[in-house]
């Protein structure tokens, strides 16, 4: 009987999942904790984790004080920064085997059975990915809020908050529409509230308006419309650049990829597949040696 235990993690800006999965492949349980992004924890993501892990063992009443026995599959938001994910693996504890890749690989991995194909994923963040063959990648976008993330919940929300400046400046070129109003109940209706509010906001908090902004476009909102209309067409722009051709299979991913089908062009939506399977299960095929490591290909030359 194979003994050993794997632990599967899909780690995010806003959130992170583990699972623990015994030798044959079942799965003991799943438990939630708070984001492990690499670009905001650092290193510091192993708390996160370890911290879960040991919530999600009592849960289902197994010891894992020692975790040589424990093989760790974790793909994380981040990690396509080298050096952040160095610094992240040479922090891990003493494990039975770690493999470290990006959120988006695990996500592919599931999204397509290890078989090559695209997705985006759209949550707090947003990224393109692309499996090509034998464990080559591409990735476009990713770049982080402060410049990238575009048609993510966190862009979303930012573009929210950037109406909404204006109406209280009196600048914004069309009439105030209830998005703005209720923005500005949440985040602040003076400059001294909305500063305070974005000085201690980070990205997860802006994707928490992005919600919102979807009913508001969902009730007609012309303002919130705009937006996610926007949003669609900086999905289908990740998408196009991962396969101009449009040939290979696509899956989109992540918190928002559903509530935001409505709002997607027609050629992407008539692209797009259901994922055969969630991020974790491609966290599981890395830790069971079942994937091979992950190369990622900036350009695609």
């Amino acid at each position: 009987m194979d003994s050993r235990l794997f632990c599967c993690v899909d780690g995010g800006a806003s959130h992170t999942r583990v699972a623990l999965y015994d030798g044959a492949g079942q799965r003991l349980g799943l438990s939630v904790g708070g984001p492990t992004s690499l670009t905001i924890r650092g290193a510091g993501a192993w708390q996160e984790i370890l911290a879960v892990l040991e919530n999600l063992a009592r849960a289902v009443s197994l010891e894992v004080g020692d975790l040589t026995g424990i093989h760790f599959g974790i793909g994380l938001a981040g990690a396509n920064n080298s050096a952040q994910r160095d610094l992240f693996k040479a922090a891990a504890p003493a494990v039975g085997g770690l493999r470290v890749s990006t959120d988006a690989y695990i996500a592919a991995l599931g999204a397509h059975g290890g078989a090559p194909g695209a997705i985006v994923i759209v949550g707090t963040g947003s990224v393109g990915y692309r499996i090509e063959a034998a464990g080559r990648c591409r990735l476009v976008g990713g770049w982080g809020f402060q410049v990238g993330d575009e048609g993510s919940g966190a862009w979303i929300g930012r573009q929210a908050i950037m109406q909404t400046v204006r109406v209280l400046d009196a600048r914004h070129s069309r009439r105030a529409t209830d998005l703005h109003r209720t923005v500005a109940n949440i985040c602040g209706a003076t400059r001294h509230e909305m500063l305070a509010w974005l000085w201690r906001s980070e990205p997860a908090q802006f994707a928490e308006l992005a919600p919102l902004v979807l009913d508001c476009a969902g009730d007609g909102d012309t303002a919130a419309m705009a937006i996610v209309t926007e949003a669609g067409r900086e999905i289908d722009a990740l998408a196009e650049a991962l396969d101009p051709g449009r040939n290979v299979p696509l899956a989109l991913v992540g918190g928002l990829a559903e509530p935001l089908d409505p709002f997607l062009p027609d050629r992407l939506r008539n692209w797009v597949r259901n994922p055969q399977e969630d991020p974790i299960h491609g966290a599981l095929m890395l830790a069971q040696g079942r994937a091979p490591d992950e190369t990622i290909v900036w350009q695609n030359r």
